[in-house]
């Protein structure tokens, strides 16, 4: 059995730097594992039927997708749509319909939301008035809790002094803030315009305003971005004394700018696999010694006010709603996702239409998927809360793994606590990945010997 169900899933045992080649490459942890889809024509009536049962009280996320960039940056693979201002200030409009629309149905009015996250494409590439109206109709509208977290992703480039005041008078109150490099040529090379200098004063001022948490987020493995730019980076970052850093290493999808420009070479190759590890080892390390607290994997808080609540809740399996051409979420077993097409969205919603694109629902398994995902994402997994999900035998049948993971680097035990070491946490997607791919086919192992 050790052999067979786990061993494809064993690090690297030749006594090299887990950080570098524990495995061959990063796995991805896939939101929609598990689930089977459903049939479009059964979209419309299947969401009237969720929306019409009142949840059980719990926490819950908002979700807001605004689906425009101001420019497409090189690494994105993300990318949909320019902004332009009359796109803009329709598809405000569009966003707010579809929020007041559910607001007071019984499967959303029922449970308070713990945390709002405006993401894209790059939200501050609306217009003051436009984000203004979609923050203030979200805290007029859903049942916020009193501390809720409300998030802004924003970049640098056209995120005026109007635009944050608007922000920040509508009730949000932090801000997530796409750096990546603070190296001039680094960023120009991955289509940021601003310079080392207008980014930190930029972030000087949002800082100075003093009313909202402020994160800063960078990408470490960017084309000409050394090691010796790396420590740069994070002593610049630090010293803006932000009240969270979070720290993502570079995924190169293939088919964006970026993968195409070095395959032709009119980039430089960006750092290797092997050399990622090394990175993610240096940022860890210069925010231990500082005293930042680590809150995942890859966020980091100075202060209490970084809580970094959608993202660990999120992890959890929380409930999220979700709005706007390209979002997803999740009620209970269903998870959906709204229509990227931005005239289909237009189209459902005029029709009195959710504008659905996608709806699936989960499998038993998934209460188990979501422990292990929100356990190895803040660097801890309980054995004893394992057992309680999945039973004592199969909790114990993962004990080949977790020490063949112990001796090569990655995990430590504190009783019956598994503690990742930082390499652990490096490749904690091909952890969670392994958990999930043993998890399942002991679940079909049962169902063909039923």
């Amino acid at each position: 059995m050790v052999g067979g169900e786990f061993s494809r899933h064993f690090a690297s045992g030749d006594g090299s730097d887990p950080l570098r080649d524990a495995f061959a490459r990063r796995s991805a942890v896939m939101p929609f594992r598990g689930r089977r889809r459903l049939p479009p024509g059964e979209f419309q009536a299947t969401w009237q039927q969720i929306l019409s049962v009142p949840s059980p009280p719990r926490k819950r996320l908002a979700y807001i997708h605004v689906p425009f960039c101001a420019n497409h940056c090189l690494f994105c693979g993300f990318y949909r749509n320019a902004y332009v201002p009359d796109a803009g200030a329709d598809y405000a409009g569009l966003v707010v319909e579809e929020i007041r629309r559910e607001a007071a149905s019984p499967a959303i009015r029922n449970s308070p939301v713990h945390a709002v996250y405006l993401g894209g494409g790059t939200p501050t590439a609306l217009s003051a008035t436009e984000l203004s109206r979609i923050i203030a109709t979200v805290r007029a509208e859903l049942p916020l809790a009193a501390d809720c977290e409300i998030t802004v992703e924003g970049r640098i480039i056209h995120f005026d002094p109007e635009k944050i005041d608007a922000c920040l008078e509508a009730g949000a109150n932090r801000f997530s803030i796409g750096v990546q490099s603070f190296d001039t040529a680094v960023r120009r090379r991955q289509g940021r315009r601003a310079s080392r200098e207008e980014a930190i004063r930029f972030l000087e001022d949002l800082r100075d305003r003093d009313r909202a948490a402020l994160v800063i987020d960078l990408i470490y493995g960017l084309p000409g971005q050394t090691p010796e730019v790396w420590r740069q980076d994070l002593e610049t970052a630090a010293a803006l004394a932000p009240d969270g850093i979070d720290l993502y290493g570079l995924n190169l999808i293939p088919g964006t700018p970026l993968s195409t420009a070095i395959a032709a070479g009119k980039f430089p190759a960006a750092p290797g696999l092997a050399e990622l590890g090394g990175f993610y080892d240096a940022g860890a390390k210069f925010l231990r010694r500082r005293n930042w607290r680590q809150i995942s994997n890859n966020h980091w808080g100075r202060t209490t006010r970084e809580r970094n609540l959608y993202n660990l809740l999120i992890k959890e399996g929380a409930d999220c709603i979700a709005f706007g051409s390209g979002a997803g979420g999740s009620i209970g077993e269903i998870s959906y996702a709204l229509a990227s097409d931005l005239v289909q969205y237009r189209q459902d919603l005029t029709a009195g239409c959710k504008p659905l694109g996608m709806i699936t629902t989960s499998d038993a398994l998934q209460p188990l998927r979501n422990f292990v995902t929100a356990s190895f994402e803040v660097g801890r997994l309980d054995i004893v809360g394992l057992a309680a999900l999945a039973g004592d035998e199969v909790a114990a049948s993962f004990a080949p793994l977790l020490s063949q993971w112990q001796e090569t680097g990655l995990l430590s035990f504190a009783g019956d606590t598994v503690e990742l070491t930082v390499a652990g946490r490096f490749w904690y997607a091909n952890l969670i990945a392994a958990f999930h791919d043993i998890l399942e086919h002991r679940l079909q192992s049962a169902i063909d010997a039923a």
